[in-house]
């Protein structure tokens, strides 16, 4: 059976199915304009949807053979989720749904674009990146130059320091069965860093900007940078054994199996533990030990923590036994 439409109020068309119509100037449809077979613009024949698609299909432009691609296609699919839209650009619709049910896997997006038609970025000038919003609109990603900001105001330095204490997780996507490794967008609203994530339309936690939890994540490198240069975190798990004079290069605890100098480097070291079973001078590369000794000795089974100060240019005892001035 052919399609039936209303032209105007005074005629009517009706055209026989496996016919071809042709309509010349404009042409406007005032009412539901039904396709129950595969209808191009300009027309041509495309016996290729036959594959592509399961359902109804509006194409604008033939299929081309030789780059084996469409110009514009909506088509449907049927598969076990019911009947999925797909528009495509420059290609071949893919069905976005295979498997079977319980056992469903996302193969294609319902927007498929052919990648070679897309400019590259910096190719005209700068780009923004194409976001897609909690509610399916399609934006254009913000500008980072200066000319469209203001009411600047610098971060805290220790904003994000809770992000430390957030765990990853490997995990399957409920609606796709694909596999996926992040962050919870609860668990980053739950810390109050709510600029990191996006809600729905109920104020739901709803995803993680990931793309802002780098510029998180470079705030917190650099104040874990600042406490490090200060001495103020604690390299526990970074020991070495010696037995033999020695220069700290970045450890927080060295044991000596044997009589030896230790030679604090303030370039690489803030923070110093040193455990001697055997005997060990300790010498300061800058100033004295508390202002007072050029080095100090420990005995066997003795040890000593120091820190090096900078507002005071030395090296200062905060836990000791068994330590002798020289």
């Amino acid at each position: 059976m052919g399609f039936f439409t209303k032209i105007d109020y005074n005629r009517q068309l009706r055209q026989a199915s496996n016919t071809t119509a042709t309509f010349s100037g404009s042409t406007r449809f005032y009412e539901d304009f039904y396709v129950k077979s595969p209808i191009f613009v300009p027309p041509a024949a495309c016996n290729n949807c036959l594959a592509c698609s399961t359902g109804d299909t509006f194409t604008i432009g033939p299929f081309s053979a030789t780059s084996a691609s469409c110009n514009v296609t909506i088509t449907n699919f049927t598969n076990v989720t019911g009947h999925t839209p797909v528009l495509s650009i420059g290609k071949k619709p893919s069905n976005p749904i295979t498997g079977t049910s319980g056992n469903i896997y996302l193969t294609a997006s319902t927007l498929q674009i052919k990648r070679t038609g897309l400019v590259a970025e910096g190719f005209h000038g700068s780009g923004n990146d194409l976001l897609i919003d909690t509610y399916g609109n399609v934006t254009l990603g913000s500008s980072s130059s200066l000319r469209y900001k203001k009411d600047l105001e610098k971060l805290p330095s220790n904003r994000y320091l809770p992000l430390l204490d957030l765990p990853a997780y490997k995990f399957t996507y409920k609606d796709s069965g694909l596999p996926g490794y992040g962050m919870i967008a609860e668990e980053l609203h739950q810390l109050g860093l709510h600029e990191l994530v996006g809600y729905n339309k109920d104020d739901e936690p709803d995803n993680i900007h990931y793309k802002l939890l780098s510029v998180a994540l470079l705030q917190l490198i650099k104040e874990l940078h600042n406490k490090s240069e200060k001495g103020e975190i604690l390299e526990d798990n970074t020991t070495k054994v010696i037995d033999y004079n020695y220069t700290t290069n970045g450890e927080y605890l060295i044991i000596a199996t044997n009589p030896c100098d230790v030679l604090l480097n303030t370039k690489k070291d803030k923070k110093v533990k040193v455990k001697s079973l055997a005997g060990v001078n300790i010498i300061p590369d800058r100033g004295f030990i508390d202002n007072k000794w050029k080095s100090i000795s420990l005995e066997g089974d003795s040890c000593v923590e120091l820190v090096f100060v900078d507002s005071l240019n030395y090296w200062v005892i905060v836990a000791s036994d068994g330590v002798k001035d020289s």
